[in-house]
């Protein structure tokens, strides 16, 4: 069911916060307060979207003493967060 895969991982990246974690993974791995900081959300909040993510198989992470440095780990998802970085801004300015 290649539909219900789709429609699950478009979901999941459509979420906001969400969009925001998995736009700063691509750049590179981070920590949860790494996250939280640039993201300017608690902590909390981060750690709960990405053990969700995690168990949809979008990232990882690889221990470090008491730290968890995230990754992206999805191609696919790295492919439609890179596709929605490269589209033009579309927003209309107003004054």
């Amino acid at each position: 069911m290649e539909n219900h895969y789709f429609t699950t991982l478009l979901r999941l990246i459509a979420q906001p916060e969400r969009m925001k974690i998995l736009f700063t993974l691509l750049d590179g791995d981070r920590n949860i307060n790494e996250l939280a900081q640039t993201l300017k959300l608690p902590a909390t909040v981060v750690s709960n979207h990405l053990a969700k993510m995690r168990s949809e198989g979008i990232v990882d992470y690889t221990r470090y003493h008491r730290v968890l440095e995230y990754r992206l780990i999805s191609a696919d998802t790295a492919a439609i967060l890179n596709t929605l970085r490269n589209l033009p801004d579309k927003r209309q300015h107003t004054v």
